[in-house]
């Protein structure tokens, strides 16, 4: 026992669950590691650690003096904190009330283990002392550590339980702020606030009673919106008369967000479906039923511009004045999502110079795309390309595949026959299947040649059925196209203001020559 005595102890106490601020318990936990230090011979704590209404068992959830002792645990690490008082220098020993209050996940003790795997560092709590470098001991401590994670998910499994019978009767979950409209004040509790230390007042509220003068701002709010009045004009109403249970301003953002949850009509939400809540609704839910229509409604007239590409040439189209990528944006309401905008435009966002409307040189480019993939010269011109003058190929791939089947139609009834050499039967089979992958490597093309040779021949109608990256792929596949500047100003298009440079198809043959010739040249000089 002599030889776990630390010259240089700590003391760890934590509790989780503290919802006013108590530091009752944790001080109890501190007293009683103090009287269990003396009765080992320990000599008095330098540092006491405390992680107060911190959870263990949540991996996520952060406990600073949890992470500063294994600092001042490790004497190899190097990552001591000068000038913080707890974690400036190191520790040879731990003390805490249980081993549940230092770990109750298994991570945190390999954690610990490991920093303690070239240390004897004494672990001590109510219930006896460990050696951290003892396998012994270590592995009593995983199989503790492991029924402390079990309890932690049964409790976590009690806890989503109750939650879950709230919600069965109606009422709303724990935490969170206080809705507008919601919670009328039934008296007050002192909370220690966790960083500073302090004693704070903090209110305590019934969430299920309204607060009359709230309440009736908000019914009011929502008349006027259903009788006619914008959005924004509601949210310059309220703030006239009042501001959130936050005491900020009302933006368009937080109204929508208010009005849409169920909350306002006496709504709850269990298990995907609305049922009544405990609380009476400050709308009614026919009332609440007709804002979400305005608001769906309002979504599918003006959609947000970002979120779902609509034109062909955004990313496609280059700059005829600085040669940058013409990217796509709304005109007109600021350029603000669900604002009306009078059209779509193609602009340089390099040297913002150049500008043309997307529905005009999407409809320009996309008649000259179509003009192309119908014009009989272009479907040779692609044969060509795919099948790389080598038509024989197909026909031998054919015919390697159909004796590639007898061969192993013969195995499979020969298969009992002691005779027959069974591997070299599966080596010949082996072999026309090399041979059909080398013949379809000379025959295969490119992701681009398939796709052009799929859409030889498409119609305007089924032009726009594709997929907008379908379409947007095969412009920038033929073509090369640049937005130039122009004179022409006032109603109509200047085709002269677009160029199509037409692209010329690259052979599998080229791509391959291409290949070997870099590899000749090798690496410094490709």
């Amino acid at each position: 026992m002599n030889a776990l005595i630390p010259k240089s102890p700590a003391l760890y106490c934590r509790l989780s669950y503290a919802p006013d601020g108590s530091l009752e318990k944790v001080e109890r936990q501190e007293a009683d590691g103090r009287r269990m230090g003396l009765n080992l011979g320990w000599p008095a704590f330098c540092c006491v650690y405390v992680d107060n209404s911190r959870s263990a068992w949540q991996r996520n959830r952060k406990r600073p003096d949890w992470d500063r002792m294994l600092l001042t645990l490790d004497a190899d690490s190097g990552r001591l904190i000068v000038g913080d008082p707890k974690a400036s220098h190191h520790h040879d020993g731990i003390m805490t009330y249980h081993g549940d209050r230092l770990i109750r996940q298994p991570y945190d003790l390999e954690l610990l283990l490991n920093i303690a795997d070239t240390r004897r560092i004494p672990l001590a709590s109510v219930s006896g002392v460990r050696d951290l470098s003892n396998p012994d001991d270590r592995f009593i401590l995983r199989i503790e550590a492991a029924q402390a994670c079990r309890e932690s998910d049964n409790t976590s499994r009690r806890v989503r339980r109750a939650l879950n019978a709230r919600a069965d009767r109606g009422l709303s979950q724990v935490g969170g702020s206080r809705a507008f409209g919601f919670g009328v004040q039934i008296g007050t509790r002192v909370k220690l606030d966790p960083k500073t230390g302090e004693e704070i007042v903090v209110p305590v509220f019934d969430h299920n009673l309204h607060v009359p003068e709230e309440a009736e701002y908000a019914a009011d709010a929502v008349d006027l919106q259903l009788a006619g009045l914008s959005q924004n004009g509601v949210v310059k109403w309220l703030n006239v008369r009042c501001t959130t249970t936050e005491g900020n301003e009302w933006t368009t953002k937080t109204w929508r967000d208010y009005v849409l949850r169920p909350r306002i009509a006496g709504l709850i939400e269990r298990h995907g479906e609305l049922v009544k809540a405990a609380w009476d609704g400050i709308i009614e839910v026919d009332n609440w039923m007709d804002i979400k229509a305005i608001y769906e409604k309002s979504a599918e007239e003006y959609p947000y511009a970002g979120r779902e590409r609509k034109y062909v040439l955004s990313t496609v189209a280059e700059c005829g004045n600085c040669d940058g990528i013409m990217r796509g944006r709304p005109v007109g309401g600021k350029d603000k999502p669900r604002r009306k905008t009078r059209y779509s435009q193609l602009y340089c966002p390099v040297c913002k110079k150049v500008s043309r409307k997307n529905e005009h040189v999407d409809a320009y480019v996309k008649g000259r795309v179509l003009r192309l993939l119908n014009d009989p010269r272009f479907a040779i011109e692609l044969h060509a390309a795919t099948d790389d003058g080598t038509p024989g190929i197909s026909a031998q791939i054919a015919q390697l595949e159909r004796r590639r089947a007898e061969k192993a139609k013969q195995l499979e009834d020969l298969a009992d026959d002691p005779d027959i050499d069974l591997g070299l039967a599966m080596r010949a089979v082996a072999s026309f299947d090399r041979k059909i992958t080398a013949l379809r490597a000379e025959l295969a093309t490119t992701e681009e040649l398939r796709r052009l040779t799929r859409l030889v021949g498409i119609t305007p109608d089924q032009w726009d059925a594709e997929p907008v990256e379908v379409r947007s792929a095969t412009v920038k596949s033929l073509f090369r196209v640049v937005i130039l500047p122009t004179a022409h100003r006032g109603p109509g298009f200047d085709p002269g203001s677009v160029s199509l440079n037409r692209r010329r198809l690259v052979t599998l043959k080229e791509l391959e020559q291409g290949l070997a010739k870099e590899l000749e040249q090798g690496p410094a000089q490709s």
